[in-house]
């Protein structure tokens, strides 16, 4: 039983280490996203780009996540220069991109991707500090 405290001591600092995030985190979760995104505009089979979609679909979850994490810690500079360009970003990707590659204009989706979304891109890297 002396031991009891010990433990929920320990658990929550577990806890609380788990939901740390840093902007490498955000960093890594914006790379996989544009990762998936990129491989999609090239990808005519419906049930990969679904795949991708999914893929797109989580890394966006872990880097909200890992910016809800940042947003009142040492980091919310750093959040708070990021965010604007990221859900513009997000909008298009989601509002534009991916719906112009699933109706077979990949000429409109990689216009946008190499021309508006690369400078966000440019944009929310160096917000973030990434390399």
């Amino acid at each position: 039983m002396r031991y009891l405290p010990i433990l929920a001591g320990a658990l929550t600092l577990a806890a609380g280490l788990a939901q740390a995030a840093t902007p490498a985190d955000v960093c890594t979760n914006l790379g996989a996203a544009r990762t998936a995104l990129v491989t999609l505009l090239d990808e005519a089979d419906a049930t990969k780009q679904n795949s991708y979609v999914d893929q797109i679909k989580a890394a966006t979850a872990a880097l909200e996540a890992n910016l809800a994490a940042m947003a009142t810690g040492p980091d919310a500079a750093k959040v708070n220069a990021f965010k604007p360009t990221w859900d513009l970003f997000k909008a298009t990707r989601d509002g534009e991109i991916v719906p112009a590659v699933k109706a077979g204009d990949t000429a409109k989706a990689k216009g946008l991707a190499t021309g508006v979304q690369a400078g966000r891109m440019k944009e929310m890297k160096a917000a973030m500090g990434c390399n």
